[in-house]
């Protein structure tokens, strides 16, 4: 969690922008990040890769990497382990690791003394096997050059001077541009190097040699994108058993050189606070596309662009760090406090008072980061919140031209209510077995969707218009309001291509109604499909709030937006997909701690492949349980409530798919999990 210090600095600098930009009349007004009079993206950077802040006033563009200086110091934060233990890890964050992922290099800060632009540090080693090193820079980098190099002086273990004497004199050099595949030699040679050949090197051999005499070991290419770079010392020497080593090796630094635009930089703002709840509306882009001739920068209509990604929240962290109280349950702690616990190297396997527990995404306060936006007017259709973070990633596709982004604008305005709930279940069955809303795949379904509005103050506009967007197609049929509903006919309709919008007749107002229901119908054709829903004002179109799922009455048993489809409709070899009974709660006590999802495989003549996973409801993968080959009949599997990485998910809403390829085609099927703690 931030300190007071940061939180109050984001909110002066989120008012200093917002003042004088209010629109005359409405509650609109506009953030600005960037260009004149904006917060300076400086000011605000939590992480940045490949990305220039102060090229260009106020402004964000990819940094141009100059053919005389070495890339690696200017790039951070560095980790550790091919599998890095740090909870702030992220994609991007540039890794160095040797050999298979540990030996004695990584303690303290020695395993950056290669790429820390310091000739004076240095690591030395002797006697060893199978020695490779790993260099990840985060992103592909236009390079043309790597070197390496040992250490000036004399070694204090051997009294001998390192160069000549521990100069490298076989080895490889080898890369690869996406960490696709990059495990795959490591993996079949069990992380041990047989003596067979140097090991593991990556799909792009750039340099081999087996009597080098440099001291300044440089190697040249033709210019092109890497990300991943592989320098294996091969072993020039034997053991008293016959086995191949090498016999010495220090290296002081490892150097990579390069020109030119990388094909993608990014960068990510710090939490931003605005000071109050709002509601996020359109955003407005100014973008310029430029070329590099010579030393002259020249406007560009070349294949580059910038897209914009937001993510809102309703506290001022999106990371959830916990603990463990008396009973080894879960207990969430702040930043600070989860520090000072024991880690979990130290801890191993002991869950107590005082150890540090997961980290995971806080996605009960946090939305998913928008889609992402390419042009101004477009609308990310977030949750409200009184917290937001950017990332921009601007991309090329040529080695001299790049995209910048002068300035971006966000519409805010205050919340319409301060909760607007929905559900849906058919028509046919509003209390669904298990609370899960089946429906027959491709066939039109009358539904019930229920919406409620909250008002905790009177300053709450509340709204007129009511949009629906359904997985498919969907009719609108009719409208009740009030408490207790009754029909009445609606202001107008507007159809959309996967909904319609209602006008209402009389607004959802903290001093009126505060309940709507509308009959439609509409029809599923994938696994699972959401009945998003959107209230705003017919004056103010842009400034919408987002339906949540939830608890609209007891007349309804759903308490969600979500359907999926029923086995029984599409006649398939995959049966329903069953996972647990009720609510999973992953939390170490030993009950409930494993939830089993259960699927049944029918007329399957030949054994077929079958993967099951969780995924998030944005479409993202969770966890993947080994694929297995498997025949007609009852098949579980169990999961324990741990993502890829480990970390035990938050609490919140997923889905069990499981997917199975057989000689009569393909099938999925997915099923709603409860995860609470």
């Amino acid at each position: 969690m931030r300190s007071h210090l940061e939180i109050l600095k984001g909110a002066i600098l989120a008012c200093v922008v917002l003042v004088g930009i209010c629109r005359p009349g409405t509650a609109q007004e506009w953030w600005q990040f960037g260009g004149q009079g904006g917060v300076s993206p400086a000011d605000v950077a939590d992480f940045s890769l490949m990305l220039d802040d102060a090229a260009a006033s106020h402004a964000l563009q990819p940094f141009e990497l100059d053919p005389r200086e070495n890339i690696l110091p200017q790039l951070g934060p560095w980790q550790r382990w091919r599998f890095p233990t740090d909870p702030q890890f992220r994609p991007g964050h540039p890794r160095f690791w040797t050999d298979i992922n540990h030996n004695v290099l990584y303690q303290a800060t020695e395993s950056f003394l290669f790429v820390d632009g310091d000739p004076t540090t240095y690591i030395e080693r002797r006697d060893l096997a199978g020695i490779f090193y790993t260099i990840d820079m985060g992103t592909q980098v236009p390079v043309e050059r790597f070197v390496f190099f040992p250490p000036e002086g004399v070694s204090p273990e051997s009294d001998e001077p390192f160069r000549p004497n521990y100069i490298l004199k076989s080895y490889s050099l080898t890369a690869a541009k996406a960490e696709t595949g990059i495990m795959q030699e490591e993996i079949e040679r069990g992380f041990v190097w047989r003596g067979d050949g140097p090991c593991c090197p990556l799909a792009i051999p750039l340099g081999y040699e087996e009597r080098n005499a440099d001291v300044m070991t440089e190697i040249a290419f033709p210019t092109q994108y890497l990300r991943f770079f592989r320098l294996i010392a091969i072993p020039d020497g034997f053991t008293l058993y016959g086995d191949p080593i090498v016999t010495r090796s220090a290296f002081a630094e490892m150097e990579i050189y390069g020109r030119g635009f990388a094909p993608q930089a990014t960068y990510e703002s710090q939490v931003i606070d605005l000071g109050r709840e709002v509601n996020f509306g359109q955003v407005r882009l100014a973008v310029s596309k430029w070329r590099k001739d010579g030393e002259q920068l020249l406007p560009s209509d070349g294949p580059t662009r910038a897209q914009v990604e937001i993510r809102t929240g309703r506290d001022d962290t999106p990371t959830a760090y916990f603990g463990f109280d008396d009973l080894g349950a879960h207990v969430e702690v702040t930043k600070r406090q989860w520090d000072r616990l024991i880690p979990l190297e130290t801890r191993g396997a002991t869950i107590a008072v005082g150890f540090r527990g997961p980290v995971a995404e806080d996605l009960q306060n946090w939305s998913f980061w928008s889609l992402p936006l390419e042009g101004s007017g477009q609308h990310p259709r977030l949750p409200w919140g009184q917290y937001f973070q950017l990332r921009v990633q601007l991309e090329t596709d040529e080695l001299w031209e790049f995209a910048r982004l002068d300035s971006l604008q966000i519409e805010i305005a205050p919340l319409l209510a301060d909760r607007v709930v929905g559900e849906i279940v058919l028509a046919a069955e509003p209390h669904p077995q298990g609370g899960q809303v089946r429906v027959p795949a491709g066939a039109k379904t009358p539904f019930i969707y229920d919406l409620g509005v909250e008002f905790a103050s009177a300053d709450r506009i509340g709204c007129d218009a009511v949009r629906i967007s359904a997985p498919a197609e969907a009719t609108f049929r009719y409208l009740e309001m009030g408490d207790p509903l009754s029909a009445v006919e609606p202001d107008s309709l507007l159809r959309e291509a996967s909904g319609f919008v209602v006008f209402l007749p009389r607004p959802l107002h903290p001093s009126g109604d505060q309940r709507l229901r509308i009959g439609l119908e509409a029809v599923l054709y994938g696994e699972a499909g959401e009945f998003g829903g959107e209230v705003f004002n017919r004056h103010e179109p842009s400034l919408l709030q987002r339906v949540e799922g939830g608890d609209v009455s007891a007349e309804l048993g759903s308490n969600q937006l979500l359907v999926v489809a029923s086995a029984a409709s599409t006649g398939g070899v995959l049966g329903d997909v069953e996972a647990g009974n009720g609510a999973f709660t992953p939390q170490g006590d030993g009950v409930n701690d494993l939830l089993s999802i259960q699927y049944t495989l029918f007329r399957v003549r030949e054994s077929s492949q079958v993967q099951v996973g969780l995924y998030a409801l944005d479409g993202r993968p969770v966890w993947q349980a080994p694929p297995s080959v498997q025949g007609a009949g009852r098949h579980a599997v169990h999961w324990d409530g741990r993502d890829a990485a480990g970390q035990l998910v938050r609490p919140g809403l997923y889905l069990a798919r499981v997917e199975v390829e057989t000689d009569q085609g393909r099938a999925v099927r997915l099923q709603p999990v409860a995860v609470i703690y």
